[in-house]
Order: structure tokens, then C-alpha cells, then sequence
């Protein structure tokens, strides 16, 4: 198996276990759930995410290459990690919070559209 196919199916992974647990966090949080604080929910997103970012950075400079399609997807990752912020630490009720943790999973998964598509307007292009 090449390093480019291996680094792809690390990231993949990283991306589902990032979609996932962002789930079960969104819902501890809105279920005012006392496990948010613990300390391996803490740390984990933090450990998911550099896997998923790592992979991909390393995908590129396997590949050689950096098609636009990746440029949306770094900005979407932005504006999802954003969210999340959002959603986890500044809304004040719980409708915020609904608000930004849906609108976190809709770029989550044009984030995957766009990766799918290998195209900046996913699978709407």
C-alpha cells in the first residue's frame, strides 16, 4: 500500500472520529451532561483534529499537488472549528447553541461534499 493511500485512510478515519464525536459532545452539551468535563473529552477533539490536519497536510506533500478544492476545504475547516467554538463555549441558551451546532455539522458535511467532489462547490458543482 503506497504512504499517499495509508496518510488517506488515517485522515478519513480522522474525519469520521471528528464528525462523531462532535455529535456526542453537541448532545452531552445541550443534555447539560457532567461528562464535558472530563478531561480525555477535553483533550480528545484537540488529538483528533492535529491527526486530521497532519494527515492532511502530509497528503499534500506526497501528492505534490494543492487543487483549490483543498483551499475551500482549509477555510470550511476554519469556519466549523468556529462553530464549534461557538456552540461549546459562548452561547449563552440553549437555542445558540442548537443554532451553531447545526450550522457546524452543515459545513462538516459540505466539507466532506467538497472532498468527495474534489470540487470548491462539492456535490452541488
Amino acid at each position: 500500500m503506497s504512504s499517499y493511500l495509508i496518510l488517506k485512510h488515517i485522515h478519513i478515519t480522522a474525519v469520521v472520529l471528528s464528525g462523531l464525536f462532535f455529535l456526542l459532545r453537541g448532545g452531552w452539551l445541550l443534555q447539560h451532561s457532567p461528562q464535558l468535563k472530563a478531561k480525555w473529552v477535553k483533550i480528545s477533539p484537540h488529538v483528533i483534529d492535529t491527526i486530521l490536519l497532519f494527515s492532511a497536510i502530509a497528503m499534500l506533500v506526497v501528492s505534490g499537488q494543492f487543487p483549490a478544492w483543498v483551499h475551500v476545504k482549509m477555510t470550511l475547516l476554519l469556519v466549523y472549528i468556529g462553530l464549534g467554538l461557538m456552540a461549546f463555549k459562548k452561547a449563552k441558551t440553549t437555542k445558540q447553541q442548537v443554532v451553531f451546532l447545526v450550522s457546524a455539522l452543515l459545513v462538516y458535511m459540505f466539507i466532506i461534499s467538497v472532498a468527495i467532489a474534489k470540487s470548491p462547490l462539492g456535490v452541488f458543482a
